[in-house]
């Protein structure tokens, strides 16, 4: 018995951040002094305590203000098209009926646009938008919405210079920040996992059993999430 290895270098921020959350939840149950890790706990904790800090500045300082009035824009103006094109499934025009009827396989193909973090959507915004203007700009003129795919183009320029000026300001230092956060706490993780495993090797696994079990369904369920995406992105990049 031994914990598993965790894929924490390709956790998003979030997704780093409640893993180790996740772990620290156990820890208290199962107690420090049960599980004789007091050596390295204080670390872990302090590390855990600095993410959070730091976390919560990346979300102020990226996340609100001008970029997220700008995301809401863009989603306004994605949503607007959807409702046109579903508006055209009934258009009396059966021509018209049919430009739509292929747009909405293309929009379906995009479900959930709107929902996903800003740099994955700017860059399906950008695939989007070339379809329409390419391969469906017939159907986009037919159903009327190309003045829309050049409003969503100039949403999605806009987003993506906000960004960018906000990671050439004084705010760029704090992904670094999260960076070091980040490495200090898998640091902290990798002694408190290595001293049970090493526990469980001298003294056994009964003591260490039910946390150690916890402890792995947590670790596959975030692997498990990150494989899924892997296969998400590969597919979309083919």
């Amino acid at each position: 018995m031994e914990i598993l290895n965790a894929r924490l270098h390709d956790f998003r921020n979030e997704e780093h951040f409640n893993f180790h959350t996740e772990v620290n939840d156990l820890i208290v149950r199962f107690t420090v002094e049960a599980l004789k890790i007091e050596r390295y706990y204080p670390d872990f904790s302090s590390a855990l305590t600095a993410e959070a800090e730091a976390l919560d500045v990346v979300q102020k300082s990226i996340f609100t203000g001008p970029i997220a009035d700008a995301d809401h824009t863009r989603d306004n103006t994605i949503l607007g098209m959807e409702d046109m094109v579903d508006a055209a499934l009934r258009h009396f025009n059966p021509d018209v009926r049919d430009a739509a009827r292929r747009l909405k396989i293309v929009f379906d193909s995009f479900d959930g646009i709107t929902t996903k973090p800003y740099d994955q959507q700017t860059a399906a915004t950008d695939v989007l938008t070339g379809e329409l203007e390419g391969k469906y700009s017939s159907d986009t003129a037919a159903v009327g919405i190309t003045d829309w795919v050049n409003e969503l183009k100039a949403n999605n320029q806009a987003v993506k210079d906000l960004v960018g000026e906000r990671y050439t300001d004084e705010t760029a230092k704090t992904p670094l920040k999260m960076k070091e956060a980040r490495k200090q706490l898998d640091d902290a993780y990798r002694n408190v996992a290595k001293l049970v495993d090493c526990l469980i090797f001298v003294e056994g696994p009964e003591t260490y059993e039910a946390f150690v079990k916890e402890l792995n369904k947590r670790i596959e369920k975030y692997n498990t999430r990150l494989s899924q995406r892997d296969g998400r992105n590969a597919e979309e990049e083919e």
